[in-house]
């Protein structure tokens, strides 16, 4: 292409770019935004959780007393939705995203946010991906608002971690819905990733008095630092995480800290020739970022989170790390398959 043409395709997508902006924002002056209160006048504050073979929902009321009530729901989508999950998690499925680097990387990613824009301006989602995820969010948002009587305006959304589903993916899932993306205060990462968010759900890495800034800074510069084993099982993957870990705001987990298996579901295990093979499979899943990197804080706490986690999983993952560590840590699965939704509600409540 010309430095002409090349100048003139600039100034077409800017000038895209500004009239969605201005149309987005006379669309939100015009649209009256739902209180987020339920029928008995109780504030509340919702978490999304996308996890590999599923959506998560969460709802916490917080009454006049002050009194907690935590709901959840979970919605199983199907094929497409795992497939979308699984090609998102393939180092071949990057692209350059924000937030950028340089310049350059925002001038060359400008052709694809200009056809998400003009797909989003025409009522469209800005990508076939984000499509199928937001009708998950869509159902799971129907749920909620069906069983408690509340209209949703506004959430906090948190994911599986993988390489290739980025910041503007989740808000473009929230434009389709239709409600605001919320990012947590002092959110250290562009999206808030399911090691952190379960982190939060089971109440760990967050300060008790968080209405009062000073008290809270204070609290959580004594909060230990720790090494978190993040692990997911589910129906069609297997993900393992070993994240450093101060508070849930600043969990340090690099993609050399992680690993996206699509093929260690439990469902594969009838794909091989004797689950003898596969648990072995699944052995060398679990160890091996400790392989790799020996040198790494080994993990003081073990988050597990997924649909398929009990039973036969439990065990041989219990029986694996005592056997490598010496030692087991504390593991933490109770509400397995919401606690990430469930942490995300959390920093909703506090934004």
């Amino acid at each position: 292409m010309s430095p002409r043409n090349s100048f003139k395709l600039r100034i077409i997508l800017l000038a895209l770019a500004s009239l969605i902006t201005i149309t987005s924002a006379l669309s939100s002056e015009s649209r009256d935004q739902q209180p987020l209160r339920s029928h008995e006048e109780s504030k509340f504050s919702v978490g999304f959780s996308l996890q590999s073979s599923y959506g998560a929902a969460a709802v916490i009321f917080e009454g006049a007393d002050g009194r907690l009530r935590t709901h959840t729901r979970v919605y199983e989508p199907g094929y497409m939705y795992q497939q979308v999950m699984a090609k998102l998690s393939l180092q071949s499925s990057q692209h350059i995203a924000p937030p950028y680097d340089d310049d350059g990387e925002f001038w060359a990613d400008m052709p694809r946010r200009g056809a998400r824009m003009a797909l989003k301006t025409i009522g469209l989602p800005a990508s076939y991906e984000v499509g199928v995820l937001a009708q998950a969010i869509k159902h799971l948002r129907s749920q909620l608002e069906s069983d408690f009587s509340i209209s949703i305006s506004e959430a906090v959304f948190t994911s599986s971690h993988l390489l290739a589903l980025y910041q503007d993916d989740l808000e473009d899932v929230a434009v389709d819905v239709g409600i605001k993306y919320v990012t947590p205060r002092y959110q250290f990462q562009p999206i808030l990733w399911e090691t952190a968010a379960a982190y939060a759900g089971y109440g760990f890495g967050i300060c008790k008095h968080w209405r009062d800034e000073g008290r809270c800074w204070d609290e959580e510069s004594t909060l230990p630092d720790t090494t978190v084993l993040g692990v997911h099982y589910s129906h069609n993957a297997l993900t393992v995480s070993l994240a450093e870990v101060h508070t849930a705001f600043s969990t340090w987990e690099p993609n050399y800290r992680r690993t996206e298996n699509f093929t260690l579901g439990s469902d594969a295990i009838s794909g091989y020739s004797s689950p003898k093979d596969y648990w072995a499979d699944v052995k060398g899943a679990l160890l091996e970022i400790m392989d790799k990197y020996p040198l790494f804080n080994r993990p003081k706490t073990i988050i597990v989170t997924g649909d398929v986690v009990y039973g036969n999983f439990m065990n041989f993952l219990k029986e694996t790390l005592n056997d490598y560590l010496g030692k087991l840590p504390p593991i933490l699965s109770a509400d397995a398959k919401v606690v990430s939704a469930m942490g995300a509600a959390e920093f909703m409540r506090r934004c």
